[in-house]
């Protein structure tokens, strides 16, 4: 059986214009094919409602519950079924499944959830909407903001015609500086770019220093010594996974086995790593990973385990990294 090429899982707080992208989205030929998921934290399905009057698409409803805390079976088993109906049909395969989130969601128990559907070989990606006229207010409140801002591949700001955009940009390159940012005024414009794939190189830009973060979001980047062996490289990230948990928000950097020149691409959101792989044409990119880490300091992760041979610092912006589709 033939199985959709990528699952995009649309974050983003409430209010932030999740439900306008997607149907700006689904009305674009680019769509096609596409099947999608609507999860609403309570029992009225307003989203999927509205989402439905465009009518003709395969559509999949989790009401009751925010999908990441408890209807994560019910995600899996809608997904199979998505699948499975498509090809009784006789159709081909979805290209996509979009899951659009309730507002309260945080991408990282959600995408651990899915580890059942690996076989399906999905690639996974986060796109999370950012309300540029109050991303920066509700940031201070909600750490569920802070949480979907820094699980992103693409950041989409919506409601550019407000004076905070450059707040919010300043949140969101202080977050996460590894997503791709979308600030595109025409609706159709944003969407295919929300949609499409990210770009295959991108330089990180410069982070402000001290400027416009999260106030409990850490950026670190970490590097390992010239002595540090492929094991080394692997038990650190996973002792990584273990000591920070609920606070480790995103990954995102290359590691090298040592005496080979090509980088693997590492990515994590949550606790949840992809196998490394290799980017063709990014032999020349730096070794290091930017972590993403909430009531984290780099002190902190370097007492983790003193003797491991790593050097943990803030990041500062200085590198670049290829930007690849989560």
């Amino acid at each position: 059986m033939n199985y959709p090429a990528e699952f995009i899982l649309l974050a983003g707080f409430l209010g932030s214009g999740k439900t306008s992208l997607l149907v700006d989205w689904l009305a674009l030929p680019a769509a096609a094919d596409t099947a999608v998921i609507v999860n609403e934290a309570g029992e009225i399905d307003v989203d999927g409602a509205i989402i439905a009057q465009g009518g003709g698409i395969p559509m999949a409803m989790l009401a009751n519950g925010c999908v990441c805390c408890s209807l994560t079976s019910d995600l899996v088993f809608t997904v199979r079924t998505l699948v499975d109906e498509r090809a009784r049909a006789g159709l081909p395969p979805f290209r996509r499944i979009v899951l659009e989130c309730s507002g309260l969601s945080r991408p990282g128990p959600i995408l651990r959830s899915l580890s059942p559907l690996a076989p399906l070989g999905m690639a996974v990606r986060v796109v999370t909407t950012c309300d540029a006229s109050q991303a920066a207010q509700r940031a201070e409140y909600f750490d569920e903001v802070a949480a979907q801002i820094a699980a992103a591949s693409s950041v989409v700001f919506t409601k550019l015609d407000v004076a905070e955009v450059a707040a919010a940009e300043s949140l969101v390159s202080a977050i996460n500086p590894l997503a791709h940012r979308v600030l595109e005024p025409d609706r159709a414009a944003r969407a295919h770019a929300a949609f499409a794939p990210v770009p295959t190189a991108a330089p990180i830009p410069e982070q402000e220093e001290g400027g416009g973060g999260h106030p409990r979001v850490a950026v670190l980047r970490a590097t390992f010594a010239e002595r540090a062996t492929w094991e080394d490289r692997l038990d650190w990230m996973e002792d990584l996974a273990a000591f920070c948990g609920d606070r480790l928000l995103r990954v995102k950097g290359f590691i090298r086995r040592p005496g080979t020149e090509e980088p693997l691409l590492v990515q994590a959101v949550g606790t949840l790593f992809a196998p490394p792989t290799s980017v063709p044409g990014a032999r020349e990119v730096p070794e290091g990973l930017v972590i993403i880490a909430r009531d984290l300091t780099a002190r902190e992760l370097r007492g983790a385990n003193p003797a491991a041979p790593v050097l943990i610092s803030p990041y500062r912006g200085k590198a670049s990294l290829a930007c690849t589709p989560a």
